[in-house]
């Protein structure tokens, strides 16, 4: 979905935490500290940027409602343009300020953190645009149905590559097919078939967490969280959670873990690779590795999920080596049933569950791509964390 972000120049650390989350979703954004290119006819650009989008979010505060803000402009083109609006509550204003345009719909309350619910938000009104233009779609072409059904499966079936659960982060669509796992070093090598599946993109952020903390009420925060900013700290990955609320946290969001067969097909894809991006050695642009364990986690420890795109997985999933070591479903074992070949999810119990893919102060040995490690599912580490994965509708 095109998404159109307007809001007042004193309100840009919070409009650029949200353009992030959205972005990450995947809506196309229009920001104007990333989009207005120097020597832009401003006003033109502005124009155009706006007919062009499907959402037009504005973010409300005293200065965006000021009789010299720019942004009253952006919202008459808006209106004029008849584009959906989101106007998004940022600090509380008097509601007999607020423009008749405002007024005439329901504004968006942010429940916790302030960017995840907005892409929340945005999320579901990206699925109602597409049921309309669905509908729209089918009404008009309902005498070539073969043809309206050709474009509907290459266009949708496009789309899924892209899909967020509760929390709005954005999972890539794993196809079915068998592949290697193991390497006979730490564990068998053996050919596993393995239903399509959905795996998140990135590592479950601190943005995130916030939100589900929020949500719940009922689940204490993780080892070091009063060490991290949420605000300037929202896309890092979220760290000493132990393997119950990574799986509480799934659950909530409409998810799962993934299994550990699925974490080592997302990220070797069907060549056997060392590490998701190849068999060359990691260096900082491909993954975050090696550094002093002493450093401060959320300070010089992990960096943002999207950071190395170099070091991406032949799905295009960020950070399946380094960063933080991610929690599996699994529970551990060091035997493999040779039948056990389709879908494996390990043992019914045990004592310890798998975690994967290394943290950012182990050296390369430890962030290959068949690299198992296990813990108390209690457990908690300045260097785990996790992502979520989810079965292909």
């Amino acid at each position: 979905m095109r998404i159109f972000l307007s809001y007042a120049s004193q309100d840009s650390e919070e409009a650029k935490s949200i353009y992030l989350a959205l972005r990450d979703q995947g809506h196309e954004v229009f920001f104007d500290r990333a989009d207005l290119l120097a020597g832009d006819e401003y006003h033109n650009r502005i124009r155009a940027a706006i007919d062009h989008a499907h959402l037009f979010v504005f973010l409300i505060s005293p200065d965006a409602l000021d009789a010299g803000s720019y942004t009253l402009t952006e919202l008459t083109i808006a209106e004029k343009s008849n584009r959906r609006l989101l106007p998004v509550m940022l600090r509380e204003t008097e509601i007999a300020r607020l423009p008749a345009a405002i007024k005439a719909v329901t504004f968006h309350r942010a429940d916790g953190n302030l960017a995840a619910s907005v892409a929340a938000e945005a999320h579901l009104i990206a699925g109602d645009v597409w049921r309309k233009r669905l509908k729209q779609f089918a009404v008009g072409l309902a005498g070539i149905a073969v043809l309206a059904a050709g474009v509907f499966y290459a266009t949708v079936g496009k789309n899924k590559q892209q899909y967020a659960g509760k929390d709005g982060a954005p999972a890539v669509l794993i196809r079915a097919g068998s592949f290697i796992m193991g390497d006979d070093e730490n564990s068998p090598r053996r050919e596993i078939f393995v239903n399509a599946f959905y795996m998140d993109k990135y590592e479950v952020t601190v943005g995130r967490y916030a939100a589900f903390l929020q949500a719940t009420g009922n689940v204490k925060p993780p080892e070091e969280w009063d060490t991290t900013n949420i605000q300037t700290g929202a896309e890092l990955p979220v760290v000493g959670v132990d393997w119950h609320d990574a799986d509480s946290y799934c659950r909530w969001a409409g998810k799962r873990l993934p299994t550990e067969a699925e974490w080592e097909r997302a990220a070797r894809g069907d060549d056997e690779r060392k590490y998701p991006w190849g068999s060359d050695a990691p260096t900082p642009e491909l993954a975050t590795f090696g550094k002093p364990y002493q450093t401060p986690v959320y300070k010089d420890g992990v960096t943002r999920v999207g950071t190395h795109s170099k070091g991406m997985s032949p799905f295009g999933i960020y950070d399946l080596s380094g960063n933080v070591w991610e929690w599996v479903s699994d529970w551990y074992t060091e035997s493999f049933p040779s039948d056990d070949v389709r879908n494996p999810r390990g043992p019914d119990n045990g004592k310890h569950k798998v975690m994967r893919g290394g943290g950012w102060y182990d050296p390369p040995d430890r962030i290959t791509a068949t690299k198992r490690m296990y813990a108390d599912p209690a457990q908690v580490d300045d260097e785990v964390g996790f992502r979520c994965a989810s079965n292909a509708k």
